[in-house]
């Protein structure tokens, strides 16, 4: 198997197809694998409870639940601290989630690897051009060939691969930007994640590990573009005001800004996440709007059915990547990410509209889920992936 692309999910992927016994080959652009991964990337992931069930499966999740802070209750607010919903996953006594920094998955993931038998790391090596010989696949860099059963497109949200391979897909811009920020915090968070609704966009705030002591949390802010150009150049004095009267004291006094990151926000989706011995997984095949938090879940998920697959097809001693296992793998994962793109999306916009009779009805319609049981546990269900 060949991997395109050393991020979280191609690592990750990697690793899968070694430990099922595939002989692997991981090709990157860049140099920035190593054993003691320096990741200039400082955002964190959720781990949803069906992420957690399949990194337990693998042999990944004792060592990721080390870092893991867990989320036991999540307060979505719309507009007014009045109007709100509170969710927990008390019934089936585990949490509603995980949140964890994604350079330290890296480094779990990186580790792990290096000790399997049948992988090799090429990094500095862009793939240039794909054509086929008698049933393999041929990728070609400036310096090497690499022939394979089934090339694995790993290479992110601007994938190369999907350029290389003409592969359409339907992309929606928001205009807007993410910001995304890590904080210490005089009071404990007490494993509360909140996601605020303004009429600019979702304010995510998540609970992190304490890091030398210090209460930590993670912020993740939609708004319009124009607002964090210019907001990315106050100062963090100025910025923790702005934060301090978006949380509503619910962390207590603001101590500092640890990280600050700012990423353009669109969604897109490829109208098949597969070509001639080659699929597309994670970012590759599809982002969605952060709104749920699910960006990385839904990779992971394309991972699972990767690799049940490629278990079946190792059990049958059958060769990996022919027309049967791309279109298994495109039945398996196409519907539910398509779904989960146009919720987000849909989600988006019902909760930027700002109109008197949205709001009331959104009001309504909380009220009606606070006070329905079942229909919360259908959506923290949903949510979970479980």
């Amino acid at each position: 198997a060949h991997i395109i692309g050393g991020g979280l999910i191609g690592l990750a992927v990697a690793y899968l197809m070694t430990s099922l016994g595939y002989k692997t080959i991981l090709t990157e652009k860049k140099n920035n694998i190593s054993k003691k991964t320096i990741f200039d990337d400082t955002r964190t992931i959720a781990i949803s409870e069906g992420t957690k069930k399949f990194l337990n499966e693998i042999g990944l999740w004792r060592d990721i639940n080390k870092f893991a802070e867990p989320i036991r209750k999540i307060k979505v607010i719309d507009r007014d601290i009045s109007n709100n919903l509170n969710f927990d996953n008390f019934r089936r006594q585990s949490s509603l989630g995980y949140v964890v920094k994604n350079r330290i998955v890296h480094q779990i993931i990186n580790k792990k690897i290096s000790s399997l038998k049948g992988f090799k790391i090429f990094q500095g090596q862009e793939i240039t051009h794909i054509h086929y010989e008698s049933d393999k696949a041929v990728s070609r860099t400036k310096d090497i060939n690499i022939n394979s059963d089934i090339i694995i497109a790993a290479d992110g949200k601007n994938s190369s691969i999907r350029n290389l391979m003409k592969t359409p897909l339907y992309k929606k811009n928001y205009n807007k930007k993410a910001l995304v920020i890590t904080m210490k915090h005089s009071e404990d968070h007490n494993n509360i994640a909140y996601e605020y609704f303004f009429k600019d966009g979702p304010f995510a705030v998540l609970p992190m590990k304490r890091e030398k002591g210090a209460k930590c949390s993670s912020v993740i802010w939609t708004h319009n573009k124009n607002y964090f150009d210019s907001l990315i150049k106050l100062s963090d004095k100025e910025m923790i005001t702005i934060l301090s009267e978006k949380l509503n004291n619910s962390l207590g006094k603001i101590l500092s800004l640890t990280s600050k990151q700012l990423f353009p926000l669109s969604a897109h989706i490829n109208t098949r996440f597969y070509e001639n011995r080659l699929v597309y997984v994670g970012d590759s095949a599809h982002s969605i709007h952060p709104i749920a938090g699910q960006g990385w879940n839904l990779g992971m998920r394309d991972l699972k059915s990767l690799y049940d697959l490629s278990k079946e097809y190792k059990k049958l001693g059958i060769e990996l990547g022919d027309k049967h296992y791309c279109h298994s793998f495109q039945q398996d994962t196409y519907y539910d990410t398509y779904r989960l793109f146009q919720i987000t999306d849909k989600l988006d916009f019902l909760f930027r509209q700002n109109t008197f009779i949205n709001n009331m009805f959104r009001s309504y319609g909380m009220q009606i889920i606070q006070r329905n049981t079942s229909l919360k546990n259908f959506i923290s269900d949903f949510a979970m992936g479980i």
